[in-house]
């Protein structure tokens, strides 16, 4: 490996392939093949910049937890209402749609995390940045009186756990559940909305 910090567009595009490729092969058959081949380059071209595949997929989980956070923090943040529905858009997928390979993915490195210390740190950072940014969403829609006096923090962290766990039995395991996490969600979502 370098001792040169990865410059920023190679960091980009081996992120991007590691999300390809983990998306298509899921962790466990994960290899630095695969992650060449969607790179384009040879496997000693990501040697170069990484010591193992563990740490290219931390350094994707980095990647995409910044851009994740950028992402929901983009979403309109003088409407609340709207930006919290969008931000549920984006987390509860369904089979097939844009991304729901890599939410399956990484919910299979969320259950390595506990035996992997090098997954661990960006995975945490991963779910903080989602977490947060949710929180912010909230804090400002009860701040401008569209939601009632919830806590920010825990609104969050309750989605944020219902969007993972989706995740699992929607996504991963295909059950024909899709209207009715939608109308869980959104149920959820008017319930938070202040009288008036």
């Amino acid at each position: 490996m370098s001792a040169d910090p990865v410059p920023t567009e190679e960091r980009a595009a081996i992120a991007d392939a590691v999300g390809t490729a983990l998306a298509e092969h899921g962790y466990e058959r994960l290899t630095t093949a695969k992650i060449a081949a969607e790179y384009g380059k040879s496997e000693a071209g990501l040697y170069y910049y990484y010591d193992s595949k563990e740490e290219m997929i931390a350094a994707f989980l980095e990647h995409t937890a910044g851009q994740l956070g950028e992402d929901l923090a983009a979403l309109e943040a003088d409407d609340p209402e709207a930006a919290l529905r969008a931000a549920c858009e984006q987390l509860f997928l369904s089979p097939g749609e844009e991304g729901a390979g890599l939410h399956v993915a990484i919910m299979e490195l969320l259950s390595h995390a506990p035996y992997n210390d090098t997954l661990r740190e960006p995975l945490v950072a991963l779910e903080s940045a989602t977490l947060e940014a949710l929180a912010d969403i909230v804090h400002a829609g009860v701040d401008q009186g569209v939601f009632r006096e919830v806590d920010p923090r825990a609104t969050a962290a309750f989605l944020l756990a219902a969007a993972d766990g989706s995740t699992g039995f929607h996504v991963a395991l295909k059950m024909d559940v899709g209207e009715d996490l939608r109308a869980g969600w959104e149920a959820y979502l008017d319930s938070l909305l202040a009288e008036g």
